[in-house]
Protein backbone atom coordinates (compact mmCIF):
# COMPACT_ATOMS: atom_id res chain seq x y z
CA UNK A 1 0.00 0.00 0.00
CA UNK A 2 0.98 3.65 -0.93
CA UNK A 3 0.72 4.91 2.97
CA UNK A 4 -0.38 3.72 6.59
CA UNK A 5 -1.52 6.81 7.57
CA UNK A 6 -5.22 8.98 6.41
CA UNK A 7 -3.68 12.55 6.11
CA UNK A 8 -6.55 13.94 7.39
CA UNK A 9 -8.59 14.31 11.06
CA UNK A 10 -11.69 14.33 8.95
CA UNK A 11 -11.29 11.90 6.68
CA UNK A 12 -10.86 9.73 9.51
CA UNK A 13 -14.03 10.81 11.36
CA UNK A 14 -15.93 10.86 8.37
CA UNK A 15 -14.18 7.44 7.31
CA UNK A 16 -15.10 5.49 10.86
CA UNK A 17 -18.91 7.50 11.05
CA UNK A 18 -19.82 5.94 7.80
CA UNK A 19 -18.40 2.54 8.68
CA UNK A 20 -20.45 3.16 11.91
CA UNK A 21 -23.95 4.36 10.23
CA UNK A 22 -23.56 1.33 7.45
CA UNK A 23 -22.92 -1.50 10.72
CA UNK A 24 -26.36 0.07 12.07
CA UNK A 25 -27.94 -0.05 9.05
CA UNK A 26 -27.24 -3.85 8.72
CA UNK A 27 -28.28 -4.34 12.28
CA UNK A 28 -31.71 -2.94 11.73
CA UNK A 29 -31.91 -5.09 8.69
CA UNK A 30 -31.19 -8.02 10.07
CA UNK A 31 -33.55 -7.65 12.66
CA UNK A 32 -36.62 -6.86 10.29
CA UNK A 33 -35.70 -9.26 7.88
CA UNK A 34 -35.03 -11.92 10.28
CA UNK A 35 -38.57 -11.43 11.90
CA UNK A 36 -40.06 -11.46 8.24
CA UNK A 37 -38.24 -15.08 7.34
CA UNK A 38 -39.34 -16.32 10.94
CA UNK A 39 -42.93 -15.43 10.62
CA UNK A 40 -43.46 -15.03 7.46
CA UNK A 41 -43.72 -16.97 3.79
CA UNK A 42 -41.03 -15.10 2.09
CA UNK A 43 -39.13 -15.46 -1.30
CA UNK A 44 -35.21 -15.61 -2.06
CA UNK A 45 -34.84 -11.68 -1.95
CA UNK A 46 -35.45 -11.76 2.01
CA UNK A 47 -32.50 -14.00 2.17
CA UNK A 48 -29.97 -11.75 -0.05
CA UNK A 49 -31.12 -9.07 2.11
CA UNK A 50 -30.34 -11.12 5.54
CA UNK A 51 -27.22 -13.10 4.21
CA UNK A 52 -26.00 -9.17 2.94
CA UNK A 53 -26.29 -7.17 6.06
CA UNK A 54 -25.05 -10.41 8.02
CA UNK A 55 -21.91 -10.10 6.57
CA UNK A 56 -21.67 -6.59 7.41
CA UNK A 57 -22.26 -7.25 11.00
CA UNK A 58 -19.21 -9.45 10.73
CA UNK A 59 -16.98 -7.61 8.44
CA UNK A 60 -17.44 -3.95 10.08
CA UNK A 61 -17.35 -4.43 13.36
CA UNK A 62 -13.27 -3.43 13.62
CA UNK A 63 -13.78 -0.52 11.13
CA UNK A 64 -15.08 2.10 13.65
CA UNK A 65 -12.03 1.91 15.27
CA UNK A 66 -9.25 0.79 12.29
CA UNK A 67 -9.08 4.30 10.61
CA UNK A 68 -7.75 5.95 13.95
CA UNK A 69 -5.31 2.78 14.28
CA UNK A 70 -1.66 3.79 12.34
CA UNK A 71 -1.42 0.55 11.25
CA UNK A 72 -4.92 1.30 8.78
CA UNK A 73 -4.12 0.37 4.86
CA UNK A 74 -7.23 1.25 3.56
CA UNK A 75 -8.69 -2.37 3.57
CA UNK A 76 -12.30 -1.56 3.46
CA UNK A 77 -11.84 0.32 0.07
CA UNK A 78 -12.73 -3.01 -2.14
CA UNK A 79 -14.92 -3.78 0.62
CA UNK A 80 -17.01 -0.55 0.30
CA UNK A 81 -17.24 -0.94 -3.22
CA UNK A 82 -18.06 -4.35 -3.63
CA UNK A 83 -21.03 -4.05 -1.15
CA UNK A 84 -21.61 -0.47 -2.20
CA UNK A 85 -23.14 -2.64 -5.02
CA UNK A 86 -24.85 -5.72 -2.85
CA UNK A 87 -26.81 -2.95 -0.87
CA UNK A 88 -27.84 -1.27 -3.81
CA UNK A 89 -29.26 -4.66 -5.16
CA UNK A 90 -30.85 -5.41 -1.84
CA UNK A 91 -32.52 -2.13 -2.25
CA UNK A 92 -33.89 -2.76 -5.62
CA UNK A 93 -35.25 -6.04 -4.43
CA UNK A 94 -36.95 -4.80 -1.87
CA UNK A 95 -38.20 -1.55 -3.86
CA UNK A 96 -39.45 -4.16 -6.34
CA UNK A 97 -41.05 -6.06 -3.84
CA UNK A 98 -42.84 -3.40 -1.53
CA UNK A 99 -44.02 -0.75 -3.67
CA UNK A 100 -46.05 -2.44 -6.33
CA UNK A 101 -49.93 -3.10 -5.79
CA UNK A 102 -51.11 -3.74 -2.60
CA UNK A 103 -48.09 -3.51 -0.17
CA UNK A 104 -50.03 -6.43 2.18
CA UNK A 105 -49.76 -8.68 -0.38
CA UNK A 106 -46.41 -8.72 -1.71
CA UNK A 107 -43.46 -11.04 -0.36
CA UNK A 108 -43.52 -11.39 2.74
CA UNK A 109 -47.34 -12.35 2.17
CA UNK A 110 -49.54 -10.40 5.27
CA UNK A 111 -46.25 -8.78 6.71
CA UNK A 112 -46.52 -5.12 8.33
CA UNK A 113 -45.71 -2.45 5.49
CA UNK A 114 -44.39 -0.24 8.21
CA UNK A 115 -41.48 -2.39 8.89
CA UNK A 116 -41.46 -3.76 4.68
CA UNK A 117 -40.86 0.14 4.01
CA UNK A 118 -38.42 0.85 6.99
CA UNK A 119 -36.51 -2.66 5.72
CA UNK A 120 -36.44 -0.73 2.26
CA UNK A 121 -35.10 2.62 4.10
CA UNK A 122 -32.70 1.31 5.93
CA UNK A 123 -31.36 -1.43 3.02
CA UNK A 124 -30.92 2.32 1.32
CA UNK A 125 -29.22 4.05 3.94
CA UNK A 126 -26.20 1.19 4.35
CA UNK A 127 -25.81 1.42 0.14
CA UNK A 128 -25.37 5.32 0.57
CA UNK A 129 -23.12 4.97 3.26
CA UNK A 130 -21.30 2.15 2.26
CA UNK A 131 -20.90 4.67 -1.00
CA UNK A 132 -19.74 7.27 1.29
CA UNK A 133 -17.16 5.34 2.81
CA UNK A 134 -16.09 4.65 -0.22
CA UNK A 135 -15.53 8.11 -1.68
CA UNK A 136 -14.08 9.23 1.50
CA UNK A 137 -11.58 6.48 1.69
CA UNK A 138 -10.33 6.76 -2.00
CA UNK A 139 -9.94 10.70 -1.36
CA UNK A 140 -8.06 9.48 1.40
CA UNK A 141 -6.02 6.93 -0.78
CA UNK A 142 -5.46 9.49 -3.31
CA UNK A 143 -4.56 12.22 -0.77
CA UNK A 144 -2.30 9.33 0.81
CA UNK A 145 -0.27 8.65 -2.69
CA UNK A 146 0.29 12.08 -3.22
CA UNK A 147 1.86 12.81 0.08
CA UNK A 148 4.43 9.54 -0.22
CA UNK A 149 5.21 10.87 -3.74
CA UNK A 150 5.90 14.48 -2.64
CA UNK A 151 10.08 15.33 -2.31
CA UNK A 152 11.26 14.85 1.54
CA UNK A 153 13.42 18.58 0.89
CA UNK A 154 11.76 19.62 -2.20
CA UNK A 155 14.26 23.05 -1.52
CA UNK A 156 17.50 20.75 -2.76
CA UNK A 157 18.27 20.42 -5.81
CA UNK A 158 17.89 16.47 -6.89
CA UNK A 159 20.07 16.36 -9.70
CA UNK A 160 23.53 14.82 -9.13
CA UNK A 161 26.35 16.79 -9.17
CA UNK A 162 29.40 16.67 -10.75
CA UNK A 163 30.83 15.43 -8.04
CA UNK A 164 28.64 12.62 -7.12
CA UNK A 165 28.49 11.86 -11.22
CA UNK A 166 32.20 11.59 -11.48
Amino acid sequence: MVSAKIPSGAAKVALAGSHFMVWVSSTIVVGITGYFLNDYAHDSHLIFEMVISALVLSFWLPSFVLPFTKFYQFFYLPLNFIFSYLWLTGFIFSAQDYNKGNCNLNAPFFGHCSLKLANESFLFLGFFFTLVAFVVDTLAWKAAATAAAAPVHPEKDVRPSAETAA
